[in-house]
């Protein structure tokens, strides 16, 4: 799209305004959360995003990059999103796809911190509600990640006498990566070690394969407005 007016709500630290402004965008953004930093000085107003009145019929883009899914009334978010937007004016969204096997069996769409579950399905019944016209659904991990690397070790561990507690507690945690990744009950195991790097190797495949039929973790839309 040409450069035009932008509106990023949820716009956090505004790194994805800075950048947008330096494509020649005339940007905005609203942060729910007012302890958030702004180094660059953009223009960001804080509060909540449903009490705010703004002016309708204003930017030519609306975007949501992975806020929908924590919000507690998404149907009014995208509605008023909607009312902002010019004619012909687009909104794009990022959530997590419930369908996924990250989702389903890795349990990584990370509830309850994510309070609405979101399919291509529901995202299509979604804009219909409000008057938008679905354009575009992808899924895929360019943005965010949303890897199925650590399924091959889990499975493993899971087969060979781990519970799943277990195995998840060493899945889950920063202090000591190798844990789950190159030990067996927290000695250092060569054939974990193995299959984990085997697990790297054949997941990427998996996940592009994933993507290509749409069941990628990450999912965006792209939105249309139209008056007529």
């Amino acid at each position: 799209m040409p450069p035009g007016r932008l509106l990023d709500i949820g716009a956090q630290k505004g790194e994805f305004l800075w950048y947008m402004q330096q494509s020649g965008w005339q940007v905005e953004g609203i942060e729910l959360d007012n302890q958030v930093p702004n180094p660059a000085g953009l223009p960001i107003r804080y509060g909540n995003f449903l009490e705010m009145e703004l002016e309708e019929a204003q930017y030519d883009v609306v975007t949501l990059w992975a806020v929908l899914e924590h919000v507690y009334d998404p149907v009014a978010f995208v509605a008023k999103a909607r009312k902002l937007l010019k004619p012909g004016g687009r909104l794009i969204v990022l959530v997590t796809n419930l369908n996924s096997i990250q989702s389903r069996y890795y349990q990584l769409d990370d509830y309850p911190r994510h309070l609405t579950l979101f399919t291509k399905g529901a995202v299509g019944r979604l804009c219909q509600r409000v008057g938008l016209k679905l354009l575009r659904v992808h899924t895929g991990q360019e943005i965010f990640g949303g890897s199925l690397v650590g399924g091959l070790p889990y499975a493993v561990k899971r087969v060979f006498g781990y519970s799943e507690s277990e195995a998840r507690s060493e899945w889950r945690q920063f202090r000591d990566p190798d844990l789950f990744w190159c030990q067996w009950r927290g000695r250092d195991s060569f054939l974990i070690k193995l299959i984990s790097r085997v697990d790297r190797a054949v997941s990427y495949p998996i996940e592009f394969a994933l993507d290509r039929m749409g069941f990628g973790q990450i999912l965006t839309f792209s939105a249309e407005f139209s008056d007529k």
